[in-house]
């Protein structure tokens, strides 16, 4: 049974770790409370955790930072072993959270480093942690001070750090000592002047609702077809809903579609019926595929909203169809129907609904301004490319700017044109971020395969899957997936503002 957020409090905290590991569970808010409330009996479940790693790495996720976010929102010494734990699994390279846990924790975090500093034998980032501490400990003078005796550089650094007034005398020794040589003087200098300027400032404390959404979704598109079956029969509409978006992104098979069909007729949500009906777009096996979501469409009766989902899914017949033109028409004049109707615009490929989308620009509502803007993209709309640019300001709205600008910007379609045409997007953007860039080369990818061109920006990547043994169909792993990456389902947008969301 996959884990639901209203069945958290009855998971063990190991179960729920397990769970975000395999992508069931969302790093969110949700889960961050669930396990804040629990307080200092979370901590023997993390250290299982660390002992017991999940051996599935299709996830770009790391539970591990969740984990010590957690421990550092407790800030109490009863999260010690386990970060005492993080350091030995990480071969006692410490993170910058790791130091900062320690540190956080102050005096209580004494012993614990003191023995890392025995057991990792003088480790460079324990050294680093003790010094941080600011904590006057006798073993840890000791330390720092036999440090500057084997090297006076770093020595003179971690004490700087340490700020302990009974250090200068020995950083004077070895300033004395250090001759000629002015990098090393600078070094010891500098460690004098922190020591005679040191307070006892402390940092803000650690606020882990910031770091996290409210809410996530489950990590949707990495799911093997028999995961997403699952989630059909989850409690939550919402992963009823990405369930049936990924199961259906590319054509499925008739077993599957029949399933996604079984959903949209019987759902006890409305947006996971409606959406279900859009998803079984271009599904011609089963025969009865069509035959029902046409039904859906004519069907007055029925409620409005799965209507528009149906509707979306015949888009693409409207050029040749007067009445689904012109129930687009009808349904882009209902405020509830709207976002679906701009869909089925661009879906469709019918120039005729041009006029409409520079109205759809300025809607209220935020996912009719998405698909406008998607739908000026896919129509080529050159007259709306100044409109585009500006929303590369629009946090909401960037993500799919960029991708729709790339697609209507004019110009011969050859790779030489393409790349010149990413670089002036990167310029108009400001500049862009992997994800954005990997957006931006998308769209012009499929521009140059829409004219019979080789693509340019995802080469390397087609040329190492050629050269790899593909397994069997029914053997393939989902690829690994984060929630920046470009969705799989294609819609140019990042996963997590499209099938993530």
């Amino acid at each position: 049974m996959i884990l639901n957020p209203d069945g958290y409090a009855d998971a063990s905290v190991f179960e729920l770790l397990a769970e975000a590991e395999r992508g069931y569970v969302p790093l969110d808010r949700r889960l961050a409370r669930t396990l804040v409330e629990r307080g200092d009996s979370i901590f023997p479940d993390f250290i299982r955790y660390l002992e017991e790693p999940c051996e599935d790495e299709r996830l770009d996720l790391d539970v591990c930072v969740f984990a010590l976010d957690v421990a550092r929102q407790l800030r109490t010494p009863a999260a010690l072993p386990f970060l005492a734990e993080q350091a030995r699994r990480d071969a006692f390279e410490f993170s910058d959270e790791l130091t900062e846990a320690f540190v956080e924790l102050g005096e209580a975090s004494v012993e614990t480093l003191l023995g890392l500093y025995d057991e990792s034998d003088g480790a460079p980032d324990v050294r680093f942690a003790m010094a941080g501490l600011g904590v006057r400990h006798p073993r840890i003078l000791e330390t720092l001070l036999d440090l500057l005796e084997a090297d006076p550089a770093e020595g003179s650094i971690v004490l700087g750090l340490y700020g302990d007034p009974a250090a200068k005398p020995a950083l004077e020794k070895a300033l004395a000592a250090a001759g000629d040589n002015e990098r090393l003087r600078q070094e010891i200098e500098g460690a004098i002047r922190e020591i005679d300027g040191a307070d006892a400032t402390h940092p803000e404390p650690f606020d882990i609702w910031p770091l996290y959404p409210e809410e996530e979704t489950p990590f949707f598109a990495a799911f093997e077809t028999a995961e997403l079956l699952k989630f059909l029969a989850s409690p939550v509409p919402e992963y009823r809903l990405r369930a049936v978006k990924m199961l259906t992104f590319e054509e499925p098979p008739p077993e599957i579609a029949r399933r996604v069909l079984e959903v949209a007729k019987t759902d006890p949500d409305m947006g996971v019926r409606a959406m279900a009906w859009e998803c079984l777009e271009g599904i011609h096996e089963p025969a009865e595929i069509e035959k029902a979501v046409r039904a859906r469409v004519e069907d007055a009766e029925a409620p409005v909203e799965e209507r528009a989902g149906a509707l979306v899914a015949l888009a693409h017949e409207a050029r040749d169809d007067e009445a689904l033109h012109r129930l687009i028409l009808e349904f882009y004049e209902r405020p509830e129907t709207r976002e679906r109707a701009v869909r089925a615009m661009w879906h469709s490929g019918d120039r005729r609904f041009e006029s409409r989308i520079p109205e759809a620009f300025g809607d209220p509502d935020l996912g009719v301004r998405r698909q406008a803007v998607t739908a000026a993209g896919m129509f080529g709309m050159v007259g709306q490319l100044g409109r585009m640019e500006r929303l590369f300001e629009d946090g909401d709205l960037r993500d799919t700017a960029l991708y729709a600008y790339a697609l209507a910007a004019p110009g011969p379609v050859t790779p030489a044109r393409m790349r010149g045409l990413y670089t002036r997007i990167e310029d108009l953007a400001g500049g862009l971020n992997e994800q954005e860039g990997a957006i931006v080369g998308k769209a012009l990818d499929d521009r140059l395969e829409a004219h019979d061109q080789p693509p340019v920006f995802h080469i390397e990547e087609d040329r190492e899957a050629e050269e790899e043994d593909a397994p069997p169909l029914t053997e393939a792993k989902p690829a690994k997936v984060g929630r920046n990456d470009p969705c799989p389902c294609g819609s140019g947008k990042k996963y997590k503002k499209c099938c993530g969301q």
